[in-house]
């Protein structure tokens, strides 16, 4: 374990403790094409009358606009089949979509959008033949508002393109110390939830997808004993809580590290905990009252500079001073069916 003054969290250890207790979970989804004919249906039905309410065409209005409304539509929708096709593809390829495909179907949805705005432009031109320029202006943006009510709900449903990153999470943290003394015992807790995308069990690694598209693949150690319990598609939450004391004076006790493995038994149900501690001591080897900053040199030759409480009178500190670190990594796994 790399020791982290004033923690900043290592994924490692979080996502490697992570199947030590994995149940099988089978999830009912509805598919891309339900969800892509749900959102084209939501207005379809009822589009033609929405237009006429909004639009309180005179008879001769609609008589000579009705035909050209449906020609727009129709040619719409064709452009909408094709978009269907490529999102159904792109369903059946995620969560991995290879790069020459993904650039494939960028030009693909660019023809397309290209393709719809100018059948819209075209059928705006023959509108406004047949209508006065404030009632074409009023239809277009019906549709408008029309057509972004089925986008927004595309929007919902399908997920991004997954990128490679490192998953974030809900963090929160807190202190403990005595006022007017140095030191103190500083927490700092992180959460994550995440879906497994992908398992490659002979290399035992896990590739995970948190909500907002970020995929991570991760090394599972020996000690996730339930790792061919897990499938694709599991809901996974984790939580690791760092605790950090900081001691002033001489250190009786070495500086090293020690670890507690705690599991669930094989087959049991999912839950455990890991935890690593290590110790090290710095020495203080300047002070700085102005910036009040101390700056520690360690036994492996790093030099870190901390900043100093405003309660904490440095005049009671020296140069050559112990500080005693004593950091606690503890990963607490839970996992949730979703």
């Amino acid at each position: 374990m790399k020791v982290r003054l004033f923690p900043t969290f290592s994924c490692g250890l979080l996502i490697a403790a992570v199947l030590a207790g994995q149940p099988t979970s089978a999830l009912a989804q509805q598919s891309a094409e339900e969800i892509i004919e749900t959102a084209r249906s939501l207005l379809r039905a009822d589009r033609q009358a929405v237009v006429t309410d909004v639009m309180q065409f005179t008879p001769d209005e609609a008589e000579a606009f009705w035909p050209i409304y449906h020609q727009y539509r129709a040619e719409i929708n064709t452009v909408g089949d094709s978009i269907k096709h490529l999102v159904l593809e792109y369903a059946g390829l995620y969560p991995t979509v290879p790069d020459a495909r993904a650039k494939t179907m960028l030009k693909e949805l660019a023809g397309l959008e290209k393709k719809y705005t100018s059948t819209r432009a075209t059928y705006l031109e023959k509108v406004g033949k047949v209508l006065p320029a404030a009632k074409t202006l009023r239809f277009a943006q019906v549709e408008s508002r029309l057509d972004l009510a089925v986008r927004l709900r595309l929007a919902a449903e399908i997920p991004l393109v997954p990128i490679t990153g490192e998953i974030a999470g809900r963090f929160s943290e807190g202190a403990v110390f005595l006022e007017g003394t140095a030191g103190g015992i500083f927490v700092q807790t992180l959460e994550i939830t995440a879906k497994i995308a992908a398992i490659d069990a002979p290399n035992r690694k896990v590739t995970l997808i948190s909500a907002d598209g970020i995929k991570q693949a991760v090394k599972v150690g020996p000690e996730a004993i339930n790792f061919d319990q897990i499938r694709v598609g599991d809901q996974l939450k984790v939580a690791v809580t760092e605790e950090l004391v900081v001691q002033m004076g001489d250190s009786a006790d070495a500086d090293g590290s020690a670890a507690l493995v705690a599991l669930a038994p094989k087959g049991s149900k999912p839950g455990g905990l890991i935890a690593e501690a290590v110790q090290v001591t710095g020495t203080i080897t300047a002070l700085d009252t102005v910036k009040r900053s101390a700056t520690l040199t360690f036994e492996d030759g790093r030099v870190k500079t901390l900043p100093v409480r405003a309660d904490v009178d440095m005049a009671k500190r020296k140069v050559g001073e112990k500080v005693r670190f004593r950091l606690t990594e503890m990963v607490a796994i839970k996992v949730e069916k979703l």
